[in-house]
């Protein structure tokens, strides 16, 4: 692994409980990051429970910045939406690591989006399929559960280590969700987003 490692680190801010259905959005974060400093950051709008989170996230990857790789954290954001590593990966060219927080009850999944989407199925297929190809993997943390499109388990598993410093996070994730969670703690930017009154 070369000394100098770029990374981006993508995830979604916060919205009200009351914006599922009304199609409406909160922010997108992607920081690139070099070894542990940050050098660029864009944000995006994407929709609350919309089918736009991986054009978003692609659209957010090329603007940051080329990297050896992509972060991101589960393959929901905003709600239900959706982002796909594999089409993110396919279209910026980049290899991309889904990182899973917490493990994934897939039955308590399908009855949700069954119950809530008419398109339950295009999201089930992503995150399902996503989620059986995940492994956990041991870091000096904790273990952590990971799926690893177009890189080898163990050269992701370095990148993680590499990129850890004050948690188990790599440090783009980490700051991705600090910037999309600060900015959207903040109703007063999500009205003016979503241009409210």
């Amino acid at each position: 692994m070369k000394n100098s490692l770029r990374s981006i680190g993508i995830d979604d801010g916060y919205f009200p409980i009351n914006y599922k259905g009304l199609r409406k959005r909160t922010i997108l974060a992607a920081v690139l990051c070099v070894n542990h400093d940050v050098e660029n950051l864009a944000l995006e709008l994407v929709t609350v429970d919309g089918l736009d989170g991986t054009k978003t996230a692609v659209r957010a990857v090329k603007r940051v910045g080329e990297a050896d790789i992509v972060f991101q954290d589960g393959v929901t954001l905003a709600g239900f939406n959706i982002i796909d590593p594999e089409e993110l990966s396919a279209e910026t060219a980049t290899p991309v690591v889904v990182i899973f927080k917490h493990d994934l009850n897939l039955d308590k999944i399908h009855s949700a989006l069954k119950k809530h989407f008419s398109d339950w199925r295009e999201r089930y297929e992503v995150i399902s399929r996503i989620y059986r190809r995940s492994t956990a993997v041991p870091t000096p943390w904790r273990d952590i559960r990971i799926a690893a499109i177009n890189v080898d388990v163990s050269r992701a598993v370095s990148y993680i280590i590499k990129l850890q410093t004050v948690s188990p996070l790599p440090e783009p994730l980490r700051l991705a969700d600090i910037v999309a969670s600060g900015l959207t703690k903040n109703t007063v930017l999500l009205k003016i987003i979503n241009e409210e009154k």
